[in-house]
């Protein structure tokens, strides 16, 4: 048995899971892709080889053979087809698919699938190959509401792993897949948990034995110091999140809609500093960058606009927008005279960020009230809804995923920003026709933001995986993440015993 501390995010069908990174690794336990990633790249899955022709517009597929879902029905190029069909007409919560992306899939025989594009597409394998689902036709040909749809058969996959028992606000059991079809599940049990409210409790869990393994964010590095200190044998591994903890403006209320406010708050800020103070090591994260794209990533553009640690600076741009301190009691008010005091909301993840924040924009007159609530979920809540004027979060998908510029800020994470150079650059994007022209493009956006300025990048978090010694798992950072983006280490790769010809 092995106990991950992962904990509840939503029944794991690819319906129904919490959109989040830890909802689709669960998911992914129980449900498999066409093809999937180790730590260099994209490798065999259920498809064991494809090709593309013109310039990645078809792709063919050849599936593996003896694949069966968990309820010992063979898997077949049907189930594909059908997959695709069916995310096509209900749409996938999880990731946005263009209805137009697709002009035809057909099944060429039982075990060969080819699918034809509206456009080129060079990315195909990492942007849908590696992250779609593949569901059985036989259990979802007759659901009409995939969204609603809780049934025990909703949760029947092709992975290593199925779904014994899933209770809300607690988490999973799941067993091994007696039919698995690549090598060996290396557990015959998986208990994934939660209720560990701050890293503290998961550190905790760790060292009382109650847990086998747990992630800790960059933001928790001392606590990963002081367990290290305590259990000098508990195996650590640091890799790089691939995630943005941003601080985030409500852009339909003045004067957080204004370019220059929100430049005057990135000169106020000081990142190093703020990671310093907050997590007490550089080696916790990565400062963060005004492109919004960390530096480690492989399309990173350094020739961007930037904001210097300037309170000086910063002082005299609130001015010029007439945000003074009248009353002489240290926090400037707003033009007609009225208290200026902005409602800065985060959760408890990131509270002590925000206090920091505060301290710094306190210093040249902004006096924000820090409001946090307890988990993420509640967060993307107000974020979404627009009931704050700053925010501090942050998601994931970040640097690996050069077509994430499509949803970064489309509301998924906050109030949306329009600006028609950003679009159109995004519509350039998606109708590149090669690797070398998505990055060329890429970088251009990362010009667009960082001189509009509509979130300021704080840091990137590194992650660090904590394991009890003895435990038979050797967690890996995933190429890019999972799915193209999501940091965690938990790759089911780790959690079988792959045949020697089990990818090819």
């Amino acid at each position: 048995m092995l106990r991950i501390a992962l904990g509840d995010w939503g029944f794991p069908s690819p319906f129904r899971f919490y959109p989040r990174g830890p909802g689709y690794v669960v998911t992914s336990f129980i449900f498999d892709t066409l093809v999937w990633k180790n730590a260099t790249g994209v490798i065999p899955w259920l498809a064991v080889s494809w090709e593309s022709r013109d310039n990645g517009r078809i792709w063919i597929f050849h599936l593996r053979r003896g694949v069966k879902w968990q309820d010992g029905v063979p898997l077949t190029a049907r189930d594909v087809v059908f997959s695709i069909k069916y995310y096509l007409k209900h749409g996938w919560q999880w990731k946005n698919i263009n209805p137009d992306l697709v002009k035809d899939v057909k099944a060429l025989d039982n075990y060969t699938v080819e699918i034809i594009l509206s456009r080129p597409m060079p990315l195909f394998l990492e942007e849908y190959a590696s992250t779609l689902f593949i569901i059985p036709e036989h259990i979802w040909r007759n659901v009409t509401n995939p969204y609603t749809y809780t049934s025990p058969k909703a949760a029947i996959g092709s992975g290593p792993y199925m779904l014994v028992k899933y209770k809300p606000g607690w988490g999973y059991v799941l067993r091994a897949n007696p039919y698995w079809w690549l090598g060996k599940p290396k557990f015959r049990k998986l208990v994934i948990v939660g209720g560990f409210t701050n890293p503290r409790a998961l550190a905790a869990a760790l060292a009382e034995g109650k847990v086998d393994t747990g992630v800790f964010m960059g933001m928790a590095y001392k606590v990963v110091e002081h367990l290290l200190k305590q259990h000098p044998r508990f195996r650590v591994q640091k890799g790089p999140m691939y995630f943005v903890v941003f601080l985030g403006f409500n852009l339909r209320k003045w004067p957080y809609s204004s370019r220059l406010f929100r430049v005057a708050v990135a000169h106020a800020i000081n990142d190093t500093e703020l990671i310093l103070e907050s997590m007490g090591s550089l080696e916790a994260a990565v400062p963060g960058s005004p492109g919004y794209i960390p530096p480690y990533s492989k399309f990173y553009n350094p020739n961007i606009t930037r904001y210097p640690y300037n309170p000086k600076l910063s002082e005299r741009l609130l001015e010029k927008l007439g945000l003074r301190d009248v009353n002489g009691d240290g926090c400037r008010e707003l033009p007609d005279g009225k208290p200026f005091h902005p409602l800065l909301v985060t959760t408890t993840s990131f509270a002590r960020d925000a206090m920091i924040v505060a301290k710094m924009l306190r210093r040249v007159g902004i006096c924000v009230t820090v409001k946090t609530v307890e988990s993420w979920k509640q967060l993307d809540a107000i974020a979404r809804s627009g009931r704050f004027d700053m925010v501090i979060m942050g998601h994931g998908a970040v640097g690996n995923d050069p077509l994430a510029f499509t949803w970064y800020f489309s509301g998924r994470f906050g109030l949306p920003w329009r600006n028609e150079t950003y679009e159109k650059l995004v519509e350039k994007l998606l109708s590149a026709n090669n690797t070398r022209e998505i990055y060329r493009i890429a970088r251009e956006l990362q010009e667009v933001i960082a001189w509009n300025l509509p979130r300021i990048p704080l840091y990137y978090p590194n992650i660090f995986v904590v394991t009890r010694p003895g435990v038979p798992v050797h967690w890996f950072f995933t190429y890019g993440g999972i799915d193209g983006g999501i940091p965690l280490p938990y790759n089911k790769l780790a959690l079988i015993e792959l045949n020697t010809h089990s990818t090819r």
